[in-house]
């Protein structure tokens, strides 16, 4: 039967089958030491040639990194000095009493371990280079996000969708959108699930999807994808926007906790360093935000729309300064650059009761509170320029009573590199699409190996 990596650990003495790639690979005279890997750890083996058959000494010989084995032995318990109290399976290692070889791999093309390994480079060779044990932290990382994200609204009585990616129109408004061939007609990728989400508000109150969502934008910014994973979530019976904000902080804390008790050893690969949550998170309107700004700076955007990514991470540096806070919500955009949905502001009509969620200077999260009365949701459109007509089917649900409603939506990605503090959103991304890449690069350059 077999043994997994991190199953050694209380079995010394024991006779154990292992199975997983060879991470590395040191000779050490005539004894090899091999770091083998599964998907719980690795694990050091160490062979022998006195202690294996003629065989297995033969293929000792020929294993290279990511040659895929079995390996049979003896769990023993390391010397005092070979100890590493940093590993799972850093007090034992496996000595070798047979090896089989279930795979061989070609020689690597680069080292998994250099750092400096450039983006393109290392996003041509995913591959491989996701193998690399920083690289697949990162996904193990992100995989609890999500699972976190599910668990925290489940026991909220959110209750999980699946919204389709083939849309009819586009939620955001705009021309960023992927058009499709669907059969004799046409169609888009879907921006967000944001008609479907609130749709199913009328159904089941409180709902979250988490999917893919797709943006025809003509951006090559450290920051910005074509597909990236959405965290949606929408929720009726609200107040105001500060419910979804309040809500979301929640969610973030529950995450964070999630995270320590799940990937304590894969956070640690990136230094990380848990962010501030102070009780009260933040929050200044839009044109508060810009008058600090112009305060601190000098510069003088208070009549913008938004705020530029420099003006993000200064609100950023100022919340961390005066609060504490890795996050801080800037409210209250500007009506005018909203999408139709979005819920005014009563006492000033030109905002609009909407958020966006900084974390460490970049924008995560946007979310609000939405039009719920069929009439003003009409009237919302038509001074959009929109025609109701081409959302007859979203607009159904808000004929026959619709509650003060709400929600948010999350990026996945943005979330997993501003955690980890990565600069560049495509490393915390599985297989980035951009304006440049599919899968590999549209133009590759030629590389010199």
């Amino acid at each position: 039967m077999r043994t997994l990596t991190t199953e050694t650990a209380n079995k010394v003495g024991e006779e154990v089958i292992v199975q997983g790639w060879v991470n590395a690979r040191r000779n050490m005279g005539k004894i090899v030491f091999l770091d083998v890997r599964d998907r719980k750890g690795i694990l050091q083996v160490v062979g022998v040639p006195s202690e294996l058959d003629e065989a297995s000494n033969e293929l000792l010989k020929d294993i290279r990194p990511e040659w895929v084995v079995e390996i049979r032995g003896i769990v023993n318990a390391r010397g005092a000095k070979q100890q590493n109290p940093n590993m799972p399976t850093g007090m034992v290692e496996v000595l070798a009493k047979g090896i089989a070889v279930m795979a061989k791999a070609e020689p690597l093309p680069l080292d998994l371990e250099d750092e400096k390994i450039g983006l393109d480079i290392h996003l041509d060779f995913l591959p491989i280079t996701l193998r690399a044990e920083k690289y697949r932290a990162v996904f193990k990382i992100q995989a609890e996000i999500v699972r976190g994200f599910r668990d925290y609204l489940i026991s909220q009585d959110f209750t999980e969708i699946q919204a389709p990616k083939i849309v009819a129109a586009s939620a955001e408004g705009g021309a960023d959108v992927f058009e499709v061939k669907y059969l004799k007609n046409k169609a888009t990728l879907a921006q967000s699930p944001q008609f479907y989400k609130q749709i199913m508000v009328g159904v089941f109150e409180r709902v979250f999807a988490v999917g893919n969502c797709f943006r025809a934008e003509q951006h090559a910014t450290t920051r910005h994808l074509n597909e990236f994973t959405g965290l949606d979530l929408e929720m009726g019976m609200i107040k105001d926007h500060h419910d979804v904000m309040n809500l979301e902080m929640d969610m973030l804390r529950h995450i964070l906790n999630h995270l320590d008790a799940t990937c304590a050893s894969e956070l640690k690969l990136w230094n990380y360093t848990r962010p501030s949550v102070p009780e009260k998170v933040p929050y200044f309107k839009l044109r508060e935000a810009q008058q600090i700004i112009k305060d601190e700076t000098g510069v003088d955007h208070t009549n913008e729309p938004d705020l530029e990514p420099s003006e993000e991470r200064f609100m950023g540096e100022y919340a961390k300064t005066k609060f504490d806070s890795d996050f801080i919500f800037i409210t209250h955009y500007p009506t005018s650059k909203r999408p139709m949905y979005t819920y005014p502001d009563e006492e000033n009509p030109e905002f609009t009761k909407s958020f966006d969620l900084l974390f460490r200077g970049i924008e995560i999260t946007s979310g609000g509170q939405r039009f719920h009365d069929y009439n003003e949701l009409v009237e919302s459109m038509k001074r959009k320029e929109l025609n109701p007509d081409d959302f007859k089917f979203y607009l159904e649900a808000f004929k026959y009573g619709m509650p003060p409603e709400g929600g948010l939506g999350l990026g996945l990605e943005r979330l997993t590199a501003r955690l980890l503090e990565i600069d560049n959103v495509k490393y915390a991304t599985l297989f980035p699409r951009d304006m440049n890449r599919i899968d590999l690069q549209i133009s590759p350059p030629e590389y010199k190996q």
